[in-house]
């Protein structure tokens, strides 16, 4: 019985089919990666930016693995171990869980967060940069190491009194504006949104009640009270001739938020260097003149 003969063209048709199927496939499978690499670059700036790293990084330690001391009038808060290690981090967190820490602080054992913890300022960040955050923080080293806990004067050591905290602080907190816009092209609203919100330069630089309530996250006209070292008043940062920054130009806010340089020729102190150097110097140029717009509005 004859062997049926198949025409060479179709044997070629046939490999030019699998090579751009080949072809098909890896653009498909590489398009996700630079995407990936996008949404981390992006998650490393808003980590830094929100004060993540800054927090969570002790000296001559893994990058979120915690350990870092804040001093305040209440005691010392021990910041926690944020790697992606199970046993000691937050390695078996859901995105949903980080995501009502963040806006809510509270854990996923429905704990509440001391306050040292700027989740107040963090209610109205985009679910879209805290799952940038969270994705950036699971794509590093995990740490096992475990923290110490706070010590704290009483009665703040009672931790359930956070409670009583976070409702006084829903009643009697607010900002300047019910929504917060976060991908606007308009300078003020998005220099509004990274101000308030990622940034929380109101958590030292806006006027506290007698419970340690910030009454109007608008307002930056200082008196608050520096968490890192507990005694410090950070200063007027509104746009205030006097008493304020209305004198610097847009390029002097630019200038300082990356070196931490005054128009005068002055420094930074140490506190906001280490605020410049882990957070605002990472922010591109576009978003440190959209702050500089709504502190000089």
């Amino acid at each position: 019985m004859e062997k049926a003969v198949v025409p060479v063209t179709k044997h070629l048709e046939k490999k030019n089919n699998i090579f751009v199927i080949f072809i098909l496939l890896i653009l498909v499978i590489e398009k996700p990666s630079f995407a990936n690499e996008d949404l981390l670059h992006e998650g490393k700036i808003l980590s830094h930016f929100a004060g993540c790293y800054g927090c969570h990084t002790s000296k001559n330690n893994t990058e979120f693995s915690g350990g870092y001391e804040i001093r305040t009038k209440y005691g010392i808060f021990i910041t926690p171990n944020i790697t992606r290690d199970n046993n000691h981090g937050i390695g078996n967190w859901t995105e949903s869980e980080f995501i009502k820490a963040i806006k809510t602080g509270v854990s996923p054992q429905n704990t509440p967060y001391y306050p040292s913890f700027p989740y107040v300022w963090f209610q109205k960040m985009s679910e879209e940069d805290i799952i940038k955050i969270f994705e950036y923080i699971k794509s590093l080293t995990p740490d096992n190491k475990k923290r110490e806990k706070h010590t704290l004067k009483f009665p703040y050591n009672f931790r359930n009194l956070i409670w009583i905290w976070k409702i006084l602080n829903e009643k009697i907190s607010h900002s300047s504006e019910t929504i917060i816009l976060k991908n606007n092209n308009n300078l003020l609203s998005r220099g509004k949104y990274l101000t308030e919100v990622v940034g929380h330069c109101g958590a030292c630089h806006s006027p506290r009640t007698w419970f340690s309530i910030v009454k109007n996250k608008s307002d930056l006209s200082g008196r608050g009270e520096s968490f890192k070292n507990g005694k410090d008043s950070a200063p007027n940062i509104t746009s205030a001739e006097k008493i304020g920054i209305g004198l610097w130009s847009e390029s002097d806010i630019i200038f300082y938020l990356q070196t931490g340089i005054k128009p005068d020729g002055d420094f930074a102190n140490e506190d906001m260097q280490s605020i410049i150097d882990d957070g605002t110097s990472h922010l591109s140029k576009k978003d440190l003149k959209a702050i500089a717009t709504y502190l000089l509005k």
